[in-house]
């Protein structure tokens, strides 16, 4: 089976250490790109396209918000997780290209499901285009992120 590998750029400066989110995201089969600010999420995505864009909320030169911009247009998702006490809530930002800033927030646990949608979503995609097949198969998260 011919499929490309779902880019990921993961934002932020402890982004790096989000082990157990990088992990299920290997085991995906994505490729995984860092940047650790606002200003070198910009330039990474003037120079390559995105499937996906995960990001901290507060960056060390402005906000993962600010990176929305960007993406409008774009086939691109893009969320972000901003801290709350001992947790975190995860913000869609931008749905394939399209503003989803005003939907409501999902805990850590909602959004294993979600990204999982999404990088299904985006290899069947991925794999229908490259071979015009669609069968694929969706693997199933047993990590906490």
């Amino acid at each position: 089976m011919n499929t490309r590998a779902v880019k990921v750029l993961l934002v932020g400066d402890g982004i790096r250490n989000a082990l157990i989110l990088q992990n299920h995201l290997q085991r995906q089969g994505c490729e995984i790109f860092f940047a650790t600010s606002y200003g070198e999420a910009t330039e990474m995505l003037k120079e390559r396209q995105f499937d996906l864009v995960l990001s901290e909320f507060m960056l060390s030169d402005g906000t993962a918000y600010q990176l929305a911009s960007a993406l409008r247009g774009t086939r691109t998702t893009m969320f972000f997780s901003n801290a709350v006490e001992d947790d975190c809530w995860w913000m869609t930002a931008v749905f394939k290209g399209q503003d989803r800033s005003g939907e409501p927030g999902m805990r850590p646990r909602e959004f294993r499901i979600r990204l999982d949608e999404v990088l299904y979503d985006t290899l069947f995609r991925s794999h229908v285009s490259a071979s015009g097949s669609s069968r694929i198969s969706s693997g199933n998260i047993h990590a906490e992120l």
